[in-house]
């Protein structure tokens, strides 16, 4: 397979796997698409909650993997676009980190959840912000690398990841916002997972991009 097909495929399989909240319906037992974060379903306490956290963990892969593969295409053209796709790179690394260390209970699926913040809820914390700061300097350095099209697409897409996250991270202050973090996240995903199969198309643009 040549590498646009290698790239258009990779993206893709990142952004389906990005998305495996989508199978919450058919393998947990408990869920709460407006209220709950997706991270809650890979709960110690969650009965299939294993499943959940493999699943994680193969999306932060598939992301890890898919901006390797972007390094030669994209990450070759400049040094910003460099700096972007293995900001892109420490984000899946993380995404995968933060589904092998799951919290210790659910809190939006669980009334009575307090967080032990013992080791694994620490790591699953630091790794969480982490990722948010890694993907928001991929979407900064990747949008202003490229260039026509591509640019104004990339920085209105991170504009909008950016402002979901943020809506949905007040949930833990408004009560209006806590009754639909889950849902913002989601679709938070759904916007991240369209990036990636565009970067995938893009990424075989042969035309060099200009700082």
């Amino acid at each position: 397979m040549d590498r646009i097909g290698q790239t258009t495929l990779a993206g893709l399989g990142a952004a389906l796997l990005c998305n495996y909240w989508v199978l919450e319906d058919a393998l947990a037992k408990r869920t709460d698409l407006d209220g709950a974060w997706i991270s809650d379903l890979a709960a110690r306490t969650q009965t299939f909650g294993w499943r959940f956290a493999v699943l994680q963990i193969l999306s932060g892969l598939a992301i890890a993997g898919f901006a390797w593969l972007l390094l030669e295409p994209l990450g070759g053209r400049s040094p910003l676009l460099r700096r972007g796709v293995l900001a892109l790179l420490a984000a899946g690394a993380l995404v995968a980190v933060t589904g092998a260390a799951p919290l210790s209970c659910a809190e939006g699926l669980e009334a009575g959840c307090e967080l032990a913040y013992d080791p694994l809820d620490l790591i699953h914390s630091t790794a969480t912000f982490g990722e948010v700061v890694a993907t928001t300097l991929a979407f900064a350095w990747i949008g202003f690398g490229l260039r026509g099209l591509p640019r104004r697409v990339t920085l209105v897409i991170g504009a909008a990841w950016l402002a979901l996250a943020a809506l949905s991270g007040l949930g833990y202050l408004l009560a209006d916002l806590d009754s639909v973090k889950g849902l913002l996240q989601r679709l938070d995903q759904v916007v991240f997972g369209a990036w990636l199969v565009l970067l995938g198309v893009w990424a075989n643009e042969s035309a060099p991009a200009r700082e």
